[in-house]
């Protein structure tokens, strides 16, 4: 009977951990009514695609290695199209907040719910990266990744501000654009791609 209880405990345990976005008619994942998106993390050492590091050099700004910065999906950094440098939704601002869950196999739950604001720097090339940015469309045309998502955002964790500083390994977050806070503005000036737009 212990046995028995605690293969249940456990299977429950693992239940309420996963994913709690859930699929819409659409087949995109929703959590109470709010786009969802999933995360990784990385770690290049480059100034990314939006030109946030000295423009003779691709060596980044330092505070595109320590501070919450993004790569996200190509769909979402270049609004639907195919650019690979400055793109649409350089220096854009995303509030993303952790649902709880993650993606079975690839991730833990995180350690807060807490919302956390990160800028676009960067982006993540379908081609390289299938299973998590190859969604085929620009968030709100129903295109998703192998896991269900409309929009993904790669995390820069250089400095370990995601997984130690947030506790965040792989997050399901619910996402949502916003005005960059002062300071992130005022280190989007230095970008390349800056004015672009």
């Amino acid at each position: 009977m212990k046995t028995l209880v605690a293969i249940l405990a456990a299977l429950i345990a693992c239940a309420l951990a996963e994913q709690k976005c859930q699929p819409n008619s659409h087949g995109v994942r929703v959590y109470n009514g709010k786009k969802c998106a999933s995360t990784t993390r990385y770690n290049d050492g480059h100034r990314g695609s939006c030109g946030c590091g000295p423009s003779n050099s691709d060596t980044p700004f330092d505070w595109n290695m320590s501070k919450h910065v993004t790569a996200p999906n190509q769909m979402y950094y270049d609004n639907g199209g195919n650019s690979q440098w400055c793109g649409k939704n350089c220096g854009k601002c995303v509030k993303l907040t952790p649902t709880g869950g993650f993606v079975p196999g690839n991730g833990k739950a995180p350690k807060h719910r807490t919302p956390v604001v990160f800028m676009v720097t960067n982006s993540c090339p379908i081609n390289e990266n299938r299973v998590w940015c190859g969604q085929s469309g620009k968030p709100g045309t129903n295109r998703v990744n192998d896991h269900g998502y409309e929009a993904h955002f790669d995390l820069q964790n250089n400095k370990g501000q995601v997984l130690n500083g947030l506790g965040w390994d792989n997050a399901e977050v619910t996402w949502e654009e916003v005005s960059c806070p002062h300071d992130y503005a005022s280190l989007w000036n230095q970008c390349e791609c800056h004015g672009h737009h």
